[in-house]
């Protein structure tokens, strides 16, 4: 089993503390930056995490030539809207499953396969090691994340060891790096997938807390030795002013399975997401759409009566939650509710009947 990372929003905490950093621009990069629409920055990014690649049996070589977790982030302002990608969806471009484009033909090859999958513009990549996306997290320190039931896993081969206890759980850098690889439950890389998307949008979150900026520029210049990137300094400042109250909306590419192992990109249902997440949210909540309030009783008690000031048919449940976030299989509902609550909205893989609003002890801060 390869290490299968997410850091959607390490890229975005690139993004948010440009101004404290001071790296030093890799000669490699391009001096021209990408084409701008209006006064508003904007670009879309390919953001990945390589595996690591192992000369014997628990001896790693060094970073992969594979990318198993891959999104597409379109980053606007004060924005960020990214899409999963499975590592298995067969790309036409590559010949065989995405996860390979970064060995076969480097960023540019990965860049191109992620345009061909999801119909949009890449200008930007960024590509991170596991040891990186271990630094950040612990930089931010750690993230929060709730199991309904124990996560066990064992690879000798590439010494990796999983053994969370069901329950509330606070995890180190290394320890987020291990719940983001697993995928041995019942809806396979697409649990994982969800996993990634959560622990994303809180290293985002952190992140824009002052009092974790010393250890997270810290961290960012040895992260940033490390990157495969053609983001230029002068292009990360451009979004410094828009840090705080950065929002969040992550979803996965729709797909179908395909002969073998391989996935296919479902063309229909991948129309209707974009739509949702690049079309604006809507003015008004959707009707005769419920939604669920869950966690402490206090917290679900003031959601209810403000969710019903608005007309909203509203189901509580007091549940232990971990991080606040709003759930949606619509992102564009989802982002009406996160709106309203300032909260980052996921949209998992299973389908939901209902608006799912998870407030945790985060809120309060």
């Amino acid at each position: 089993m390869r290490p299968r990372l997410s850091f959607l929003l390490l890229a975005l905490a690139l993004f948010a503390l440009g101004g404290v950093l001071s790296w030093p621009r890799p000669a490699a990069l391009p001096t021209s930056a990408p084409k701008r629409t209006g006064p508003v920055p904007e670009m879309g990014v390919v953001v990945a995490a390589r595996d690591i690649d192992y000369c014997a049996p628990r001896t790693p070589c060094g970073p992969g030539s594979r990318t198993d977790t891959i999104f597409y982030v379109r980053v606007r302002g004060g924005e960020a809207v990214g899409v999963a990608i499975p590592r298995d969806l067969y790309s036409p471009l590559v010949g065989g499953k995405i996860n390979a484009a970064y060995g076969r033909g480097g960023p540019e090859l990965l860049k191109r396969a992620v345009e061909e999958a999801t119909g949009l513009v890449a200008e930007r990549h960024l590509i991170f090691t596991l040891e990186g996306v271990a630094r950040v997290v612990d930089a931010v320190g750690g993230v929060e994340v709730y199991l309904d039931r124990p996560m066990r896993y064992v690879d000798r081969a590439a010494n990796l060891y999983i053994d969370f206890p069901a329950g509330r759980l606070h995890l180190s850098g290394e320890e987020a790096v291990k719940y983001m690889r697993f995928r041995h439950d019942a809806l396979g890389d697409y649990a994982r997938l969800d996993r990634i998307k959560a622990v994303a949008t809180q290293v985002a979150r952190k992140a824009q807390d002052p009092r974790v900026w010393p250890a997270l520029a810290a961290a960012l210049r040895e992260v940033w030795r490390e990157l495969d990137t053609d983001l230029s300094l002068e292009e990360v400042l451009d979004y410094l002013p828009y840090a705080r109250g950065f929002q969040v909306a992550l979803a996965t590419l729709p797909t179908r399975e395909g002969a073998g192992t391989y996935l296919y990109v479902d063309e229909a249902r991948r129309g209707e997401l974009l739509a949702a997440l690049f079309g604006g949210p809507p003015l008004a909540p959707p009707p005769g759409l419920p939604v669920r309030l869950r966690g402490d009783a206090g917290l679900i008690a003031w959601g209810r009566a403000f969710l019903e000031r608005e007309g909203v048919e509203v189901r509580t449940e007091e549940a232990e939650v971990a991080r606040s976030a709003v759930y949606a299989s619509d992102p564009a509902v989802g982002r009406y509710y996160a709106g309203l609550f300032h909260l980052p909205v996921i949209a998992p893989h299973r389908s939901l009947a209902e608006v799912v609003v998870e407030l945790g002890p985060d809120l309060l801060h």
